[in-house]
C-alpha cells in the first residue's frame, strides 16, 4: 500500500488549488439545493493508504451523501450474502450505455433484467437481495456494514434528503421489474432500503478509507483483518472500472485507468489496487452526471503518480 510522502502531499494541495480556481459551470440536482447542499464551489479529496495513513486536501471534511457511489457497496454485501451464481441470475454485468435510470434497457435481452448493477434498476435488484427479514433489517444491515469499512460508527443516512429525493423514476423501474418477475415484494420491502442507501452520508477520508479495504484486497488497512472477501473485491472492482462511471466509463477507463464508482452528489469513490484508495468530492457535474472537478483532480493524479491499472 502507498506511503505518503511530504512531496505527494504537497502536489495534492496544488491540484486542489489549481482546482479550486476554476469556475465550476456544471449542474446540480435539484433536490440537493432544496435540503441546502448548494455549493458548486466545493472540491474536496482524501486517500487512505499504507497503515490506514491518510491525506487530505480542500473540503476533505465536508459531509455529502454517497448517491450512486454506494451502489459498489451494495454490490459487495449482497455478493458476500448470495454469492456471484446466485446474484447475477437477476442482474447482468454489460455496460448498458444509457442514462443510468432508463427504463429503455429493462426492454433489451432478457425482459426486465437490468444490464448491471451500477445503473438504477440493477442497484435496486442488488439491495433487495442483501439478507434480512424486511426492509429495515436489510438497510440496517448495510449501514452497519458502510460504518464497519470506514471504521466509522457515527455514519447513518440523510433522512431530509431521503424524503426530498424524486422517487418516482425509481418506482417505474421497480414496478416494471416486478411485472416480469425480476424482484419480488413490497414497495416499502425492497425499494425504501435502495432510496435510503444513497442518502448514506460520510465526508472524503470515510470514503477513501472504504476504497482502501477495496485496494487492500478486502483487508482493513489498519488491523488488516478481512472485512470482504478476494473474489467480492475482484467482481466489484470490474464492474465499477466497466461500468461505474455512467456513460463515461469507457472514457474515464482510458483517461484515468483505475476502478471508480461517482455519484450525483459530486461524491466519487476510486481504488488503485494495491496502493491506495481515494475519496472524492466536487458537486457540480458534467452532463453525464459526473463531478467537474473529480474527473479532471482523478485525470491529474493517475498522470502524475501512474496509477493507471495497464
Amino acid at each position: 500500500m502507498e506511503q505518503f510522502d511530504q512531496k505527494m502531499k504537497e502536489h495534492l494541495k496544488q491540484v486542489i488549488d489549481e482546482e479550486l480556481s476554476v469556475h465550476h459551470d456544471g449542474s446540480m440536482p435539484s433536490f440537493m439545493e432544496e435540503i441546502g447542499n448548494s455549493d458548486q464551489e466545493l472540491v474536496g479529496i482524501g486517500m487512505t493508504g499504507d497503515g490506514g495513513a491518510q491525506a487530505q486536501a480542500g473540503g476533505a471534511e465536508q459531509i455529502f451523501p454517497l448517491e450512486s457511489a454506494s451502489k459498489a457497496l451494495s454490490l459487495a454485501l449482497s455478493l458476500e450474502d448470495n454469492g456471484p451464481e446466485v446474484l447475477f441470475r437477476h442482474v447482468g454485468r454489460e455496460p448498458s450505455g444509457d442514462p443510468y435510470h432508463s427504463i429503455a434497457t429493462l426492454e433489451e435481452g432478457e425482459m426486465g433484467i437490468p444490464s448491471n448493477p451500477m445503473i438504477n434498476a440493477g442497484a435496486i435488484v442488488v439491495t433487495s437481495m442483501i439478507k434480512g427479514r424486511d426492509g429495515d433489517e436489510r438497510f440496517a444491515r448495510l449501514l452497519d456494514f458502510v460504518r464497519t469499512l470506514a471504521d466509522n460508527p457515527a455514519i447513518d443516512y440523510n433522512h431530509p434528503m431521503y424524503e426530498a429525493e424524486d422517487k418516482d423514476l425509481n418506482r417505474a423501474l421497480f414496478y416494471f421489474m416486478r411485472n416480469h418477475d425480476v424482484i419480488e415484494g413490497s414497495e416499502e420491502d425492497k425499494l425504501v432500503p435502495y432510496a435510503k442507501q444513497t442518502s448514506i452520508e460520510m465526508n472524503c477520508l470515510d470514503l477513501s478509507r472504504i476504497a482502501a479495504v477495496f485496494a487492500n484486497q478486502g483487508r482493513d488497512p489498519v488491523s488488516g483483518e478481512a472485512l470482504i472477501s478476494e473474489r467480492t473485491v475482484r467482481i466489484v472492482l470490474t464492474l465499477m472500472f466497466t461500468t461505474g462511471m455512467y456513460d463515461e466509463s469507457g472514457r474515464f477507463a482510458v483517461e484515468v485507468g483505475v476502478p471508480a464508482k461517482s455519484g450525483i452528489s459530486g461524491a466519487i469513490m476510486a481504488v488503485v489496487p494495491g496502493r491506495l484508495g481515494v475519496g472524492l468530492i466536487g458537486p457540480a457535474l458534467n452532463a453525464s452526471g459526473n463531478s467537474l472537478a473529480g474527473m479532471r483532480l482523478l485525470r491529474n493524479l493517475s498522470a502524475q503518480w501512474q496509477w493507471g491499472v495497464f
